[in-house]
């Protein structure tokens, strides 16, 4: 399943495919990035599209294999091992490079893996990362995850590339209400953290108003995973 950005593919324009690892089309998603998407084509895949309940079920974390975790196409989300996903993920990425986008944009902020690809592949996890540790500077970094058992890795990661801890704390984006997002960022605020940064695609731009409301100043991944791209697929079609 894709859609096409309003106007159609001019053949002119730069296109983008936007790869989510669970199933597309993203309705809690595109909303908050229509905007940045007005100046290019694009379609949208998903890793799960074509894979029935037990398809999705058995891509789930094994074997001490990290988790992610995704938004089904019926609202629900799916939990995913970060290595089992990589077959479902190229054939999503093939599925763009068929609608002949300029390059692709890996809905993740979680390490993902797949093979090579015929376009660039971007992902969302480096394009993020770069431009919140750049949002940081010197400050302290406050981190929010989906899921308890992504906290370590989490950690490991942020504090690896900053060279200094982070504060970081579980709240899930797909089913956690206002006030659970709400008490998820005092948390972090009151470890210390100056800028919060929302790790992973699901969250929304109304859950980072939602922090807003509570004094706690933070940035969505969807947001400036986009932006990042957009950004990249601008220079490569010149």
């Amino acid at each position: 399943m894709h859609a096409a950005a309003a106007g159609g593919s001019t053949g002119v324009r730069p296109k983008l495919g936007l790869v989510t690892i669970g199933q597309a089309p993203r309705v809690d998603l595109i909303p908050d990035v229509e905007a940045a998407l007005s100046g290019v084509d694009w379609v949208e895949h998903g890793a799960l599209d074509l894979l029935d309940a037990d398809g999705v079920a058995r891509l789930a974390p094994r074997g001490g294999e990290r988790t992610l975790v995704s938004r089904l196409r019926d609202g629900s989300r799916a939990r995913l091992g970060a290595t089992s996903i990589g077959p479902a993920l190229d054939d999503a990425i093939r599925r763009c490079v068929a609608d002949r986008c300029g390059a692709v944009l890996v809905l993740c902020t979680g390490r993902v893996e797949h093979g090579p690809a015929s376009v660039p592949v971007l992902h969302a996890e480096d394009i993020a990362h770069d431009l919140m540790v750049r949002l940081v500077g010197a400050g302290r970094l406050g981190v929010l995850c989906p899921v308890p058992e992504q906290l370590p890795d989490i950690r490991q990661r942020w504090e690896e590339r900053l060279g200094r801890s982070v504060v970081a704390a579980a709240v899930d984006p797909y089913t956690a209400g206002p006030d659970e997002v709400a008490a998820a960022g005092r948390r972090v605020a009151a470890g210390g953290a100056d800028v919060v940064f929302l790790d992973c695609i699901g969250y929304t731009q109304a859950q980072r108003q939602v922090l807003a409301a509570e004094g706690v100043r933070a940035e969505t991944a969807r947001h400036l995973a986009v932006t990042g791209a957009l950004g990249h697929l601008s220079a490569t079609s010149r």
